[in-house]
């Protein structure tokens, strides 16, 4: 036993050396400026090189720019720099005796505020001239919800599958400045006491309240992506990390480390923002890689690497400096661009997008933003606060009397307003929600119900995503002479996916594996969103010998417009544009109809091509009545549209059941 000892210290000991040794290598020694607090510092440029670096990936993002497909972790990078500077600064001021919390929220006001407000007048007159009633309601209600920094919240109950696309939301992207704010009310009540008696202890506060939330982000993707995706609670921890930065001891690394380090950071931005996409299940553990990278791109931003030089470089600090205003801006210049103008996504319009965009950036920090923050400094607590609150109310009052209004229905005539009206349609309910139509990840699909076949008659299996259910409503009609059986699911393609823990793999197993293997109806639909990438698990698919036995049919796209088809018709009416909605057609979609033509042809698959039967050299069809539009969005049936496509489509189906 003695010796055992003996030998463990030794390996102690010997272990300590090795560390030391280590240490002396990587890190300089500590200063008394090393500690916790005290890496305030007034101006680092480097910071605001890493705005850059957060905003442009955003703004070409949402711009549709390839290989920005993840662009949208410029979000995650502005929380960990903002959770850096205001940790910084509450525990430098805690440090010096010089904290109170109206002072926080004081400087939170002058920084935010301006800006913001204005953003919100010019949308709010925007919006008033090219909304529809139903539409205006709905910007009057995020309005009020982000002026009481509750958006984000507003933006998650809204994430039903046939709420109003993004691009009919200009203040969508106010979610994430809705969560700092609610972070910047709670965080420093729970740091400043610490900050002020026990600071020693405010990295383990922060590490404590990080890895909580970064528990409940992981399980929040698993349960509710929305959830997860727009709430706080999985968010706080991306504060967090910059907070910890601020927090912890300065390490300081000697130059090969640092330039390590900075490089590597600088690698896992890039890769997030290239490699994540919309389907990345996110934020969860991938958003450790961009935070992680900014929260180590600001530790070594101290020193000297090349990436910090790059950061410092004033072209690169300028757009940092307008980061702010130019996130403020340019999702409505993307917004009204498309519902305002109809704006095709060109390349011409991108860059004018963009540029304007940027020119908007400017003013508002030239003009807006800078004076607040320069001829403000010295306006006592009592009026900033005072001017914070009444700009809230003002703003409160607008969005209430918009949404008493009823969105100024006054604005449009009968007939429009019945056109109108169609864009509040209840496509979930119509398309059988929770029983036939799964909507979401979680949603029972009831296959007692939707799957039963006990007629005689002969069985067609609809199957895929909205808009294979949005043909529920016509095909219901035929049920004397099909037994119509359902399985959709939201954003599901019929399609044999991959190996992966996607819901819609395990849907789609579920019936073109496991269910049609006991059971074979006489017709199988296959219909969706088609995508050119879809082609090859498609093909997969349709070779499958259990898919094959059931007599597929292949159902091509629909007609799909840049907006949705009642708002087109509504102001092509007013504006005198008759053909608005023709010009307003996706051309990607014919270029899909035509390979998946060619692809059924080649796979000896009956093809139906929804544009042959619905479009001619004049135009598609439009209205399935008079006054009734045959889509109440971008590209969903009505419930009398799809009675026409059913018709239209029906002797095609008739004719793949007298084959059989």
């Amino acid at each position: 036993m003695h010796g055992i000892v003996i030998v463990t210290n030794k390996v102690l000991f010997r272990s300590q050396r090795l560390l030391a040794q280590l240490r002396a290598i990587a890190f300089l020694p500590a200063t008394a400026g090393d500690t916790p607090g005290a890496n305030h510092i007034p101006y680092r440029p480097d910071i605001d090189g890493l705005r850059t670096l957060a905003i442009l990936p955003v703004v070409l993002n949402h711009l549709g720019i390839r290989g920005f497909w993840g662009g949208y972790v410029g979000v995650d990078i502005f929380f960990v720099i903002s959770g850096f500077l205001i940790t910084s600064n509450i525990a430098s001021e805690a440090k010096s005796g010089t904290y109170t919390i109206k002072s926080f929220y004081r400087k939170r006001i002058l920084r935010i505020f301006p800006a913001l407000f204005v953003l919100f007048a010019v949308c709010t007159a925007l919006a008033c001239l090219v909304m529809l009633p139903s539409e205006l309601v709905r910007y009057a209600r995020s309005l009020l919800a982000a002026t009481l920094f509750g958006s984000n919240m507003q933006f998650y109950a809204e994430a039903g599958y046939f709420e109003p696309v993004a691009r009919l939301k200009p203040l969508l992207h106010t979610w994430s400045l809705a969560i700092e704010e609610q972070f910047y009310i709670l965080w420093p009540l729970l740091v400043a006491p610490v900050a002020l008696r026990w600071p020693a202890r405010l990295p383990l506060l922060t590490l404590v309240v990080a890895s909580v939330s970064l528990a409940m982000s992981v399980w929040m993707v698993g349960h509710d992506p929305s959830g997860a995706y727009y709430l706080l609670p999985s968010r706080a921890w991306e504060l967090c990390i910059g907070a910890l930065v601020a927090t912890l001891p300065r390490l300081r690394m000697r130059p090969w480390l640092n330039q390590t380090v900075a490089t590597l950071a600088l690698a896992a931005i890039v890769v997030a923002i290239h490699n994540f996409n919309e389907t990345s299940a996110f934020p969860g553990l991938l958003a450790l890689l961009p935070c992680l990278g900014a929260g180590a791109l600001i530790m070594t931003g101290a020193g000297q690497s090349w990436v910090a030089r790059l950061l410092s470089w004033r072209p690169v600090v300028y757009v940092g400096q307008i980061s702010y205003s130019l996130y403020l801006w340019h999702w409505p210049v993307i917004v009204f661009g498309s519902i305002g103008l109809f704006l095709p996504s060109t390349a011409t319009v991108i860059v004018a997008e963009f540029a304007l965009s940027i020119v908007l950036a400017m003013l508002s920090t030239r003009f807006v933003e800078k004076p607040f923050r320069t001829h403000a400094r010295h306006w006592p607590v009592n009026r900033v606060l005072t001017g914070g609150i009444f700009a809230m109310l003002i703003t409160t009052l607008v969005a209430t009397g918009l949404i008493w209004s009823n969105g100024v229905p006054e604005r449009f005539s009968p007939p429009q307003l019945a056109v109108a009206s169609y864009e509040s349609m209840d496509g979930d309910a119509l398309y059988r929600r929770g029983t036939c139509f799964a909507v979401g990840s979680h949603m029972a699909f009831a296959e007692r119900t939707c799957l039963a076949h006990n007629r005689p008659l002969p069985s067609l299996l609809l199957i895929g995503d909205s808009h294979a259910a949005h043909y529920w409503p016509g095909l219901a009609r035929y049920q004397d002479r099909f037994d119509v059986l359902q399985a959709t699911h939201t954003g599901c393609k019929p399609v044999i996916y991959l190996p992966s823990s996607d819901p819609c793999r395990e849907f789609m197993r579920a019936m073109l594996s496991e269910w049609l293997h006991s059971n074979q109806p006489d017709l199988i639909l296959l219909a969706a969103r088609w995508r050119a990438d879809d082609l090859p698990l498609l093909a997969q698919t349709l070779a499958d010998p259990y898919v094959r036995s059931a007599h597929p049919v292949l159902v091509g796209p629909v007609p799909q417009y840049t907006s949705g088809l009642p708002r087109l018709l509504v102001f092509g009416a007013i504006r005198g544009q008759p053909n608005l909605a023709q010009q307003a057609l996706d051309p990607d979609v014919v270029t899909v109809d035509h390979k998946l033509a060619d692809l059924a042809k080649h796979m000896r698959v009956p093809y139906i091509s929804m544009l042959h039967l619905m479009c001619s050299a004049n135009g598609c069809r439009v209205w399935a009545q008079p006054g009734i539009p045959m889509q109440f969005d971008y590209g969903h049936f009505t419930r009398e549209g799809s009675q026409r496509a059913t018709d239209l489509m029906m002797p095609l189906i008739e004719n793949g059941k007298n084959h059989l």
